[in-house]
């Protein structure tokens, strides 16, 4: 008799658009797909932690919008937003839209000149009115925070303990918030060389993955040096990552790459993306599901675990 592969749903980051996820889990969960485990990247974490709590899909999404209507929370992140030059403008407008840029670029001349350009208060606030006191060990679900050390550069994935001091880490974006200093480490938002989880989501004991990639934004505006080396860094990262996803098992990629990480009024069409993008995939992945219990699957598995080690 064999047994289901133990299913682990892996999280990755991408700010606002990462509200996505929770579009996917609800399709999902109407599907009968159920994780054992789970793993998250910065907005990913977040979400994981939502889904560790409870899957139901509507309990999710309230939580979400919740957290991200957070006033301290949302009036920080709108000054990231570009806007949409083409525009027509009132004269009232068009001071707002002074106001932005000059907002705008005092958070570029603190980037330069400040190790971070904002309290740790502001992340962990919300979080902590999210989530309360709880810990990892209190979760129904395993589940694990995946976060960088800026010195080893190492993974660090956070699985018990505080679940906000280890939501903190993940998502603690450089420059912007504080690190956490642990043990020797410097720790920051894992979604650079991490972005998808799907090496925590192993260690937490899943036979099969399924990654939930959130694309990158698509910069295609190249006003400075540093917006050149930004994106350049920017495809680094994403090379890494398709590296990264072709060892999972299932990736499900939602449109968003229209929308910018810090537009998080724009959750709702992010949400919608996520919900279409994965009923386009959930009869091929019922489909590998089955296969992945026939006992013929198992056979072929252990048929090439002796081929290897014969030829070892």
């Amino acid at each position: 008799m064999f047994r289901k592969p133990k299913i682990g749903i892996a999280l990755g980051s991408g700010g606002a658009r990462g509200l996505a996820h929770a579009g996917v889990l609800q399709v999902l969960e109407e599907a009968g797909i159920r994780a054992d485990v789970v793993a998250g990247t910065s907005m990913g974490s977040i979400v994981g932690a939502l889904y560790a709590q409870s899957p139901d899909p509507d309990w999710i999404w309230s939580k979400l919008k919740t957290y991200v209507s957070n006033k301290d929370f949302a009036d920080y992140w709108a000054p990231f937003v570009p806007k949409d030059d083409n525009d027509p403008q009132s004269a009232q407008s068009r001071i707002s839209g002074v106001f932005d840029f000059m907002q705008r670029k005092m958070i570029a001349v603190k980037t330069v000149t400040r190790p971070w350009i904002q309290e740790r208060e502001k992340l962990e606030g919300p979080l902590a009115a999210a989530f309360g006191p709880l810990s990892f060990e209190d979760l129904p679900m395993p589940m694990a925070a995946v976060a960088l050390d800026l010195v080893s550069g190492d993974q660090v994935v956070a699985s018990s303990g505080p679940l906000v001091e280890g939501l903190y880490m993940s998502c603690a974006i450089p420059a912007v918030f504080p690190p956490v200093r642990k043990d020797g480490m410097i720790i920051v938002d894992g979604g650079g060389p991490f972005r998808v989880p799907v090496e925590a989501c192993r260690k937490l004991g899943a036979d099969f993955v399924i990654a939930i990639d959130i694309p990158a934004f698509e910069e295609t505006v190249f006003n400075t040096g540093l917006d050149m080396i930004l994106r350049s860094n920017t495809i680094a990262r994403q090379r890494l990552n398709r590296f990264v996803c072709r060892t999972a098992d299932f990736v499900i990629r939602p449109p968003v790459t229209e929308f910018h990480w810090a537009d998080f009024g724009a959750g709702e069409a992010c949400r919608a993306r996520g919900l279409e993008e994965a009923r386009k995939h959930v009869p091929e992945l019922q489909k590998l599901l089955r296969w992945r219990r026939n006992p013929r699957y198992h056979l072929k598995m252990a048929a090439k675990r002796m081929l290897r080690m014969h030829l070892d």
